[in-house]
């Protein structure tokens, strides 16, 4: 594996961090330019649907792109389209503010780049009047400049009137290459959750932002806290730090304090995805274990058919091992796909279109993912994502995913980047028709290099680690996959995970927005 996660035991540190990006240069009309003003200060709060076209409802990105659009601070490339991984410039930056303080009237600009008359003129010379801009010098602004992330904290701490901060911008590893003239913004920028660092501990003061980062940002900022979720329950944010609880307490009682720490109902018919086992040998999740969680979330255990055979190649047989496993004395048991199966879109993929998860996924309103995180022959390890898409996948749908999107009459034969590809795709697609109503708990016990799939699997020759939480599968699985990494007695679980290339599904994950592989772990346990 090429780097390591940092890890943050015990506090709470909300990191939002932005990746760096290739830029290209923006459509002069990335911003709303009609006549509507907004009233500064009146902020209207909204659900995460958008009008836009690759914009899907349940990207990482969604919920503040349409804070955006809807409070006209940000508008789309098109009439259908907001490119969220196009480049963020200056202009676009004073542009959104302008439009925040209700595009008031303004008097000549002063800087020699800046074309009279255009999108953007009045908002740079609004800025500058206010102290919120000051360019680069000698007349120059940059109008066309990708933001950095420096400047993006140096416009907004200019535009809060300076308030006073910490030193947190001294703490970063990479903290001599922040200009002088953002310290204080940095600093204050990190102390209020606006933005973060980057894994390794570093800021990099130089790095540029897409659309999509940039109106999480302003989303964070704007709207002080208010709007959707607080920080810690937001979407999974690419390159944001999402958080994992942890405990080392691996009993029915961990498994409930971990679940608690979530603090998020689930709305409506849970379904509780587990793996059921293949024999009595597999090392799955105990009904025992399980049982008061399941119960407390008044959930119906569910699960999909094979496609390889074995004990769970039909209804019939899934759910005579299901009664003798012990699940059905603990909750309602739906083998999902006994009647078929529902083709679910998939947004943004590069492998799959549709996915073919079982006809009664339609019956539920939300989902609790209970893994057991272990090795797996075929994708080196299984945890959060093969819970939610080879997990949720009909029999037909199984092989599809195992196949890249080739067949759905035989799992075997398929490209192993394809079909870790397709597991993120498919899981994207399960989370994106929920509207987010899911979350996720693996239990890292029985680390095995074997799939629960295996009816007699290797034993384990690693210790038990403990129970991990979160909102952000590409996270916990990413923590789960560290966690294994930092280990002592990891090396055969490594193996398996390092021989299938197994990260390139959180990889692959991340691009597609399922999730972020930074995080931050918080322990429960004290």
């Amino acid at each position: 594996m090429k780097s390591r996660r940092s890890m943050a035991v015990a506090a709470l540190v909300i990191a939002i961090a932005l990746s760096i990006r290739a830029f290209a240069a923006m459509p002069q009309n990335t911003l709303a330019t009609d006549d509507t003003e907004t009233p500064a200060g009146n902020i209207t709060l909204i659900a995460a649907e958008t009008r836009f076209s690759d914009v899907a409802s349940g990207a990482w990105y969604a919920e503040a792109i349409a804070y955006c659009s809807e409070n006209d601070i940000m508008n789309g490339t098109s009439d259908t389209g907001f490119s969220p991984n196009e480049s963020m410039t200056r202009a676009m930056l004073a542009t959104v503010l302008y439009r925040h303080a209700g595009s008031p009237t303004v008097s000549d600009n002063s800087f020699t780049d800046v074309e009279a008359g255009m999108w953007y003129t009045d908002a740079i010379t609004w800025a500058e009047e206010n102290g919120i801009v000051s360019g680069y010098g000698n007349g120059i602004f940059g109008t066309n400049d990708p933001i950095t992330r420096e400047q993006i904290t140096t416009i907004l701490w200019r535009h809060a009137e300076t308030p006073d901060a910490s030193t947190a911008a001294e703490t970063f590893a990479d903290s001599s290459n922040i200009s002088d003239w953002a310290r204080q913004s940095v600093s204050w920028a990190v102390d209020q959750e606006i933005v973060g660092g980057k894994p390794g501990n570093i800021f990099d003061p130089a790095g540029n932002a897409t659309r999509a980062e940039v109106a999480t940002i302003l989303y964070r900022y704007l709207s002080d806290g208010e709007v959707g979720h607080s920080p810690e329950h937001s979407p999974p944010v690419e390159g944001v730090a999402s958080t994992v609880y942890m405990t080392t307490d691996i009993s029915p009682e961990g498994l409930m304090a971990v679940y608690e720490a979530l603090d998020r109902e689930l709305p409506g018919n849970v379904a509780v995805k587990v793996h059921t086992g293949e024999s009595e040998n597999s090392n799955y999740l105990r009904p025992d274990f399980i049982r008061d969680l399941v119960q407390f979330v008044d959930g119906t255990i569910v699960e999909c058919n094979t496609a390889y055979g074995g004990s769970r190649a039909s209804a019939a047989m899934h759910r005579q091992l299901a009664i003798d496993h012990g699940f059905t004395a603990i909750a309602d048991v739906d083998i999902m796909d006994a009647d078929g199966y529902i083709s679910l879109p998939v947004v943004g993929g590069t492998q799959l279109t549709e996915n073919f998860v079982g006809a009664n996924f339609a019956n539920y309103d939300s989902f609790l993912v209970l893994s057991h995180f272990k090795g797996h022959a075929m994708g080196g390890f299984g945890g959060a994502i093969k819970n939610i898409s080879i997990g949720i996948a009909s029999a037909a749908g199984k092989s599809w995913i195992h196949t890249g999107g080739n067949s759905m009459t035989s799992p075997w034969g398929g490209n192993q980047d394809a079909f870790l590809e397709s597991m993120a795709e498919a899981g994207k697609s399960v989370v994106d028709s929920l509207d987010g109503n899911i979350l996720y708990i693996n239990v890292m016990n029985r680390l095995s290099v074997d799939c629960d799939c295996n009816g007699n699997p290797s034993e384990p020759d690693m210790h038990d680690i403990g129970i991990l939480a979160s909102y952000d599968p590409v996270a916990l699985d990413r923590a789960c996959v560290d966690l294994v990494y930092a280990a002592e007695d990891g090396q055969s679980l490594v193996a398996r995970i390092e021989s299938r290339n197994a990260v390139h599904v959180l990889e692959h994950g991340e691009a597609i927005g399922l999730g972020s592989q930074t995080y931050e772990i918080v322990s429960i346990d004290n």
